[in-house]
């Protein structure tokens, strides 16, 4: 769950999920966990753009993503899961108080703002600046591929930003359907994990801030000899002082 000791403040907040997979049971699952313990200004689903790939053609994709959570939780609002078995969709039965609570949830997901953004990789720094500008962020990398995940991590912790999380389903076995879902998990078995409370990442940001300091002092000391020595060499070039 959430840290609320590490927000910056105690209002709403902005989710941006940055969106790899196409698979919808891992945004449900986020999702369910946000909108019910967080009060979000803001959905934002994020799809970072590798290589050559087209503006347009990556706008369609992430749309195409929403579009598939929203098919999912309008299934399992009506009581059912779309399971496969032998090649054939069946519709699993998942109970009268999770649709209930699958209803509520996408009641309010409908009801937040959502946006659908696409980010260049070589402009990935620049846009993750905007989204932590006004200090209400949530970043999800729960379904973010592992070589973009490293490029994320790094530039938000670079920028001194760490809330950054991921849903991890604990020690549970994997089924792939709706017995991976939150309904059907021990609440005690999953988390929504602050990946940045890891000792690892923590030890590197104080790295990065020892070093940024050190840096600074040594930019200061030296604009200080710099300006020394401008105002020496000024001193002795004034005329009628004896040198």
């Amino acid at each position: 769950m959430i840290d609320r000791r590490q927000r910056s403040n105690g209002g709403s907040r902005n989710v941006y999920l940055l969106a790899t997979s196409h698979v919808p049971d891992p945004y449900v699952n986020v999702l369910a966990h946000l909108l019910q313990h967080e009060n979000l200004s803001s959905v934002n689903f994020v799809n970072i753009i590798e290589g050559e790939g087209a503006p347009a053609e990556a706008d369609v994709q992430i749309r195409s993503i929403y579009a598939e959570i929203v098919k999912l939780m309008e299934a399992l609002a009506g009581g059912t899961y779309p399971r496969e078995v032998d090649g054939e969709i069946h519709h699993h039965s998942i109970g009268q108080k999770a649709a209930e609570r699958y209803s509520a949830l996408l009641e309010k997901l409908l009801r937040v703002k959502t946006r659908m953004v696409t980010v260049r990789w070589g402009e990935l720094d620049q846009e993750l600046e905007k989204f932590i500008a006004d200090g209400r962020a949530i970043f999800d990398v729960t379904t973010l591929k592992k070589n973009l995940l490293v490029d994320v991590v790094s530039l938000l912790v670079s920028r001194g930003c760490m809330e950054f999380y991921s849903f991890d389903l604990g020690r549970a076995p994997r089924y792939f359907d709706d017995r991976d879902l939150i309904h059907s998990l021990d609440p005690d078995g999953y988390s929504y994990r602050r990946i940045s409370d890891s000792p690892h990442i923590e030890a590197a940001r104080k790295r990065m801030v020892a070093r940024s300091a050190t840096l600074r002092f040594l930019l200061l000391s030296a604009s200080v000899v710099g300006a020394l020595v401008i105002l020496v060499q000024f001193f002795f070039r004034i005329p009628g002082r004896i040198s």
